[in-house]
């Protein structure tokens, strides 16, 4: 079993004088040869987790101001892990599946273990889209491939940017964004879109 697999059960004087006075620089040293940048696959892992209250919970109420943690939905959680093998749970993001719908919500990102990221790693993760791109990506990749539809509820531009990047579109109606995985008529389309305004924000 490898520890990628594992971890988803878990679940910085004078001019003249002064230049007499001064001793001779040492010897340039050799510059250390560049460290190559670590493989994104090495680094970023999104996984599938059951209990993540465990990993993500107080990060979750933090950042939503709330006593709660959601309980029913399937719970996503990316992972950095360091040249040692330890492990920061830098984002998280659920789906709730409902009538073939995977209904997206409270993805959040741990500023302050991202902080922690090495620099040169930092700079692989945001070449490819960033911790939110790479979370919600990955995370619409895992979902069941059955579905009709999956669903955001968008509110501010910069979540906006990073679900258009990824696949999501408007559908006219404020805020609801949608990317079709078994795309249907536009009846269909029309059909589901009313479904999901009916159900409310998620």
């Amino acid at each position: 079993m490898n520890w990628w697999t594992r971890v988803g059960r878990l679940l910085p004087g004078t001019r003249e004088e002064a230049a007499s006075a001064v001793e001779p620089l040492p010897a340039a040293a050799a510059p250390s040869p560049a460290v190559p940048a670590r493989d994104l696959d090495a680094l970023f892992r999104v996984v599938e987790v059951a209990d993540a209250d465990f990993l993500v919970g107080d990060l979750f109420r933090r950042r939503f101001g709330t006593d709660s943690f959601p309980s029913t939905p399937k719970h996503f959680v990316a992972f950095y892990r360091d040249d040692a093998g330890g492990l920061l749970p830098l984002g998280y993001v659920h789906f709730e599946i409902w009538e073939a719908q995977a209904m997206g919500g409270g993805l959040v990102i741990d500023e302050r273990l991202y902080r922690r990221v090495p620099a040169s790693d930092r700079d692989v993760i945001r070449a490819r889209g960033g911790v939110a791109e790479l979370l919600l990506g990955a995370s619409i990749a895992l979902l069941p491939r059955d579905l009709i539809g999956i669903w955001g509820y968008v509110g501010n531009k910069q979540a906006e940017k990073v679900d258009l990047r990824v696949g999501f579109r408007h559908t006219g109606v404020p805020h609801v964004m949608v990317i079709w995985r078994n795309e249907p008529d536009d009846a269909g389309k029309a059909h589901w879109l009313q479904r999901v305004v009916e159900y409310g924000p998620f």
